[in-house]
């Protein structure tokens, strides 16, 4: 090819196109370009519709890659990703066209950021926001009454692990015309699709199992195309795309997350139960145990496994018992996170539930004494032995 031109330009231009290439790399390429150009006008006019890619803030290649993945592992139409879970959140509510007097019903017993939010949210727009234990047999019947627009539920509780019955849930929300949205970040959609169960919206915080590796933020909206659009939409105008970077390793995580939920379940099971037979601990809350109260519910709506999450309480124990445990786990590491290969423990009175206040907490069964576990990839016993002397630390026996 000849030269375009003096040497400043052709520092600019030459090398930006691969010439005479039909090859399909086996692992999608990173696109990091913010702006794309066009041959053709029309092209680009087209472009800014978002029909092909141009603008990063209005459409990127690997976040189109990573909702076609999202979007076949959930069983949906279509996907949106955000740049976190809470900007998921944030868009999940803002496609509903809220009024004021209007109802939300979401868990009591859930991720307390999230219930920080939608009551920021409900607040600035007169919503009423009404916080249930979704896994309570009267649960369909108050939504029944509620009448909410919207109801969220999580797949897995956050901390305390309750598994709601998914479809009884579904069947109040529609019979009273609400939306039915789930977070099923502690689940995963390779252990749960929970459009499958009845829910109009399918959330990750792909943070957490998609990508597992802990080098990405990211959160994920499916459902069928019309209910994605909005949020597509929205997106565009409020800058909240995943960027390509975490996209493309978000991409490259999902691709073992049906593997790694394999492992991780079944760890998490081995750990569960070496926990419960020890004195040092108690209310060991994991589905996949016969003595969970929602053991059933998490058999018929989990069947592959009941995921890596667990949490215990310290017996005898308090906030500083749970902070000298923390400080104290030698293969554990404490963080305020979940889904990563390595087992992460934090304190969900300090760190999930932070912003919660003391009467939610003591409402929804958030003890001091309790400790939440994601359980790694490392071998089950080595996991037990590890949190059970640092147990033993933190009481003070050594």
């Amino acid at each position: 090819m000849s030269s375009p031109g003096k040497p400043e330009t052709v520092a600019i231009h030459a090398g930006t196109r691969i010439q005479n290439s039909r090859t399909v790399d086996l692992v999608p390429p990173l696109h990091l370009s913010a702006v794309g150009w066009f041959d053709s006008s029309d092209d680009l006019d087209a472009s800014l519709d978002g029909r092909d890619f141009v603008y990063g803030r209005i459409r990127g290649q690997n976040a189109v890659l990573l909702e076609e993945a999202v979007a076949a592992l959930e069983g949906a139409a279509a996907a949106a990703v955000f740049g976190s879970g809470m900007a998921a959140l944030r868009a999940l509510w803002d496609a509903q066209g809220f009024q004021s007097g209007d109802r939300v019903v979401m868990p009591a017993d859930g991720y307390g950021a999230t219930r920080a939010l939608y009551k920021l949210l409900a607040a600035r727009s007169g919503v009423e926001l009404h916080a249930l234990t979704l896994g309570a047999e009267d649960a369909p019947e108050r939504i029944r009454t509620l009448r909410p627009r919207m109801v969220l539920a999580e797949s897995i509780t956050n901390p305390l692990l309750s598994v709601p019955n998914l479809p009884r849930l579904a069947l109040a929300a529609h019979d009273v015309g609400a939306a039915f949205a789930v977070d099923g970040t502690f689940s995963s959609p390779a252990l749960q699709r929970t459009l499958a169960q009845g829910a109009d919206y399918a959330l990750q915080s792909s943070t957490k199992w998609i990508n597992g590796h802990s080098d990405a933020t990211g959160g994920t909206v499916a459902g069928s195309a019309e209910r994605i659009e909005p949020l597509l939409a929205a997106r565009v105008l409020e800058g909240a795309i995943l960027g390509p970077f975490e996209a493309w390793l978000t991409l490259r995580g999902l691709r073992t997350l049906p593997v790694r939920m394999r492992v991780h379940s079944a760890n998490a099971l081995a750990v569960a139960r070496l926990l419960a037979e020890d004195s040092r601990v108690t209310r060991v809350l994991y589905p996949g145990l016969p003595s969970h109260p929602d053991h059933q519910v998490a058999a018929s709506l989990l069947p592959s496994g009941s995921g890596g999450m667990l949490a215990f309480e310290i017996a005898g124990g308090g906030r500083d018992e749970v902070f000298r445990f923390l400080e104290r786990v030698k293969l554990a590491r404490p963080a305020p996170t979940l889904g990563d290969v390595a087992t992460l423990v934090m304190h969900p009175a300090t760190a999930a539930a932070r912003r919660m206040t003391p009467e939610e907490r003591a409402a929804a069964g958030i003890t001091e004494n309790l400790v939440r576990v994601s359980v790694g990839l490392e071998d089950a016993e080595d996991i037990a032995r590890d949190l059970l002397q640092a147990v033993d630390a933190a009481r003070g026996r050594r």
